[in-house]
């Protein structure tokens, strides 16, 4: 059920497989000038959930299954992520408008879902935001989410949920990375990917990469649809 990168090397390089059980939601890949991005709709609004954008912003929302974790609150000290990253892909949000939020709001989940985010800017700036778990600001040449909560102690994880988590694919992924070098590209990151790529259970529906150098995004679908796009940037 997902995973994330984002690598800096000669380039910025993200990626993401969106994966999901069938019927679970009602989604749909948006190719748009400035930005490209898996949108969900719900309760009449169109959310965008895992996308980038021309500026370089990159975000996700990947499930964290973590249930006792950030559990849906309301009131003027709590935020949902899903609408920090909605308003951060729309281009409403600037990554320092992000951190702002999340140092001074303790960030929740939309009822009833257990999520997380990792996001990026095009200055080299990570950010992994884990609803009742915090916030860390990542310094390392590359982050990696997956399906479990990265703040909490493996051993406090729930057993039952295991299957869930993604401990493979995320061992995999990193395997890859790793022994990469500084010219890490496109066609790494989708081998990435590749690597996790799945076609039971929740089958990966959506896989794509985006450089911020050149702002190109390759991609493909469960479907077979599959290509290469070169964002413009958008005035607000």
């Amino acid at each position: 059920m997902c995973m994330g990168f984002i690598h800096q090397g000669d380039d910025i390089i993200y990626g993401f497989n969106f994966d999901i059980p069938d019927g679970m939601w009602d989604y749909k890949v948006y190719k748009e000038r400035g930005a490209f991005y898996v949108g969900i709709k719900a309760g009449g609004r169109l959310y965008r959930v895992h996308g980038v954008t021309a500026s370089g912003n990159f975000a996700n929302l990947p499930y964290m299954n973590a249930p006792e974790c950030g559990a849906y609150r309301r009131g003027k000290n709590y935020c949902r992520l899903d609408l920090l990253v909605d308003g951060y892909l729309r281009g409403k949000m600037s990554y320092d408008d992000v951190l702002e939020r999340v140092k001074r709001c303790s960030v929740v989940n939309v009822p009833g879902c257990s999520m997380h985010s990792l996001i990026g800017d095009a200055r080299g700036n990570m950010l992994l935001v884990e609803p009742g778990l915090g916030y860390r600001e990542i310094k390392d040449k590359y982050a990696l989410v997956c399906n479990f909560p990265i703040m909490q102690d493996k051993d406090s994880l729930h057993p039952e949920l295991e299957c869930w988590y993604g401990f493979d694919r995320y061992e995999r992924a990193k395997e890859i990375i790793d022994s990469s070098g500084g010219s890490f590209t496109l066609e790494d990151g989708m081998r990435v990917l590749g690597a996790a790529w799945q076609t039971e259970g929740a089958p990966t529906r959506v896989s794509f990469v985006y450089s911020v150098g050149t702002k190109t995004v390759v991609y493909k679908t469960d479907g077979g649809d599959a290509g290469t796009l070169t964002l413009k940037e958008v005035k607000q």
